[in-house]
């Protein structure tokens, strides 16, 4: 199987595979586990891949370019472990606390959704993000419309994964936690995502489609376990290492997952108001 190296980044590499259509990412030894990677023991990746460069897959490892070679044989598979809740486990949640928490790690300096800054375009597109996140927002509560909701959302933003589709990944993270009553609708996510991902870029559309299968970074999963067993060992470090994603994915991953805490308040018989997300 053939590829070529398509991005590179201080402590990422992106394998674009052409046949397939998909990614596979090479990270630095100090990031976390992901879907579709493969760590390596590297401090940093900029320095020994090109974009273009020509890669090979084989059953025993990969081949880049002229002059690199990663053996995959001893490679230890890494299993994200899978959220579930019961219906009591989901009543216990405090599920206000946690929006809460989640929204006051979060500043106008961190998501596109709160710039609040003096360039004109990040704030006409801020805005936007509101408008359509509201209307998200309401579709889901009201039960309506949602399909459509999801889809304008969809690319909204810059860079390799738009701020609307990292805020999509953090909605469907709690949403869809196995026992969630709104997970019932990870089939409307999927459809959306089907209609309108080509609106978005190729690593975007794959990191989502693996977020609303329930697939997603291992230091996600840490924060994910915490809100399930409402664990005291909880460190706001947990909260802190997914802001570091990206440069500023993982805010945007936040917000979203803040939304989602808000709106599982809801959806237990408890009344939340928008403005206050």
């Amino acid at each position: 199987m053939e590829g070529r190296v398509e991005q590179v980044f201080s402590r990422a590499v992106n394998l674009f595979i052409p046949g397939q259509q998909r990614l596979l990412t090479l990270l630095s030894e100090r990031c976390d586990n992901a879907p579709n990677s493969c760590r390596l023991a590297l401090a940093h990746c900029n320095h020994l891949f090109r974009p273009g460069e020509q890669v090979s897959f084989t059953a025993s490892g990969i081949a880049i370019g002229d002059d690199k070679w990663i053996e995959t044989v001893a490679c230890k598979r890494w299993l994200m472990p899978e959220a579930s809740i019961s219906a009591d486990g989901f009543a216990a949640i405090p599920w206000r606390r946690w929006a809460g928490t989640l929204y006051q790690h979060l500043g106008c300096d961190d998501t596109l959704f709160l710039y609040s800054g003096d360039n004109p375009f990040y704030r006409e597109l801020a805005k936007e993000l509101q408008q359509r996140r509201q209307c998200l927002l309401s579709a889901l509560q009201q039960q309506q419309n949602m399909t459509d909701a999801i889809t304008r959302l969809i690319g909204l933003g810059i860079g390799l994964t738009p701020s609307s589709d990292d805020y999509l990944v953090g909605l469907s993270i709690i949403l869809f936690i196995r026992g969630h009553p709104l997970e019932k609708y990870q089939e409307t996510f999927l459809t959306a995502l089907r209609y309108a991902g080509e609106n978005t870029t190729l690593f975007s559309k794959i990191t989502l489609e693996e977020a609303f299968h329930r697939r997603y970074r291992e230091s996600i999963t840490r924060l994910v376990k915490n809100i399930i067993t409402e664990s005291d060992n909880f460190s706001t470090h947990i909260i802190t290492d997914i802001k570091n994603i990206g440069s500023s994915s993982g805010c945007d991953m936040l917000y979203g997952m803040a939304d989602a805490c808000a709106l599982s308040h809801w959806s237990g018989g408890n009344y939340v108001n928008q403005d206050s997300c």
